[in-house]
């Protein structure tokens, strides 16, 4: 069963005299118990789709396309009916967990506002989010109420506000970048943790990440992002080990146990997009059909790939 269907979603920022591409007509679907993952280096667009969802990107982003939330068109509900849908139904897990925690509050605090703004018995709140908090292997969550966001580390920052999001039960966990600025430690805490929510909670959840090694640990699909567009989608374990796009080939190639190989060039110029393939000027399989004509996504192998299939060959 469908959960999220996102369909032809691009979204566009001012600059200048033009507009900065940030999206271009994403498509794809989340079913429901599922990890679904976005990839891609940084600045290819993923975090930008987290956002849009729930509509927290800046007021003059030009959007356009649907998604659809278990029937409901996120982008036509009024204010008052999307409340009721995020931060309950949909939770965020940001980029940056230290930024998203106040630090003139103690966390205890910080965690019965989330409850009164969502008119839950404060009691009967904390009593659930101390448990949450245990199972995320938080120890001694009560000690942990009563210090300050500074005083946690990284790692426990984020387990805290995955516990708030958590908190309301939602549908869709959506979690962005979750590993990024993390040392080795806090890394491996962070796959365990979403693993842990992944397999003992069932939750659906959109990963956001540029982390292949989470992704393969912790998605059931992936779709590649390159220049704001999907250019490979299928099975984690299928794409990871065996790519089919030239730059999941390069991203895959760029991991230290693959040798740390760079991909050569930069990203095009999102307000300068390139004609033809978004990736036909680092593309070492690059042909005349790469530069004058933009791919489509197309059907291979059981996923979806944009890319002209000569270069597959």
């Amino acid at each position: 069963m469908t959960l999220l269907e996102i369909k032809n979603l691009s979204i566009e920022f001012p600059a200048g005299e033009g507009s900065v591409k940030a999206v271009s007509k994403v498509s794809f679907d989340v079913r429901e118990g599922e990890t679904f993952g976005l990839i891609g280096e940084s600045g290819s667009g993923k975090s930008v789709i987290g956002l849009a969802l729930l509509r927290l990107l800046p007021a003059n982003a030009k959007v356009s396309g649907t998604v659809f939330f278990q029937g409901h068109d996120l982008f036509s509900l009024k204010p008052s009916e999307l409340r009721k849908i995020r931060g309950k139904r949909i939770s965020l897990v940001p980029q940056n967990p230290a930024g998203a925690l106040n630090p003139v509050l103690k966390n205890g605090v910080q965690i019965e506002e989330v409850f009164e703004g969502n008119n839950t018995e404060k009691k009967e709140g904390m009593k659930k989010a101390l448990q949450l908090m245990k199972q995320l292997f938080l120890r001694d969550p009560e000690k942990l109420c009563k210090l300050y966001p500074h005083q946690l580390s990284g790692g426990m920052r984020q387990r805290l506000i995955a516990c708030m999001s958590l908190s309301f039960e939602p549908e869709l966990l959506i979690a962005d970048e979750p590993t990024k600025g993390l040392d080795p430690e806090a890394r491996a805490g962070a796959v365990e943790l979403f693993t842990e929510i992944k397999k003992e909670y069932g939750k659906t959840m959109l990963l956001i990440t540029h982390d292949l090694d989470l992704a393969l640990e912790v998605c059931d699909r992936i779709a590649v992002m390159y220049a704001g567009e999907i250019v490979e989608l299928d099975w984690a374990s299928k794409v990871l080990s065996t790519p089919l796009h030239p730059y999941t080939k390069g991203l895959v190639r760029a991991q230290p146990r693959n040798g740390l190989v760079p991909l050569s060039g930069q990203s095009p110029s999102r307000t300068r997009l390139p004609d033809g393939c978004f990736f036909h000027e680092r593309c070492r399989y690059s042909s005349i059909e790469c530069s004058r004509k933009h791919p489509e996504m197309k059907n291979h192998s059981g996923g979806w790939i944009r890319c002209h299939f000569r270069s597959l060959k």
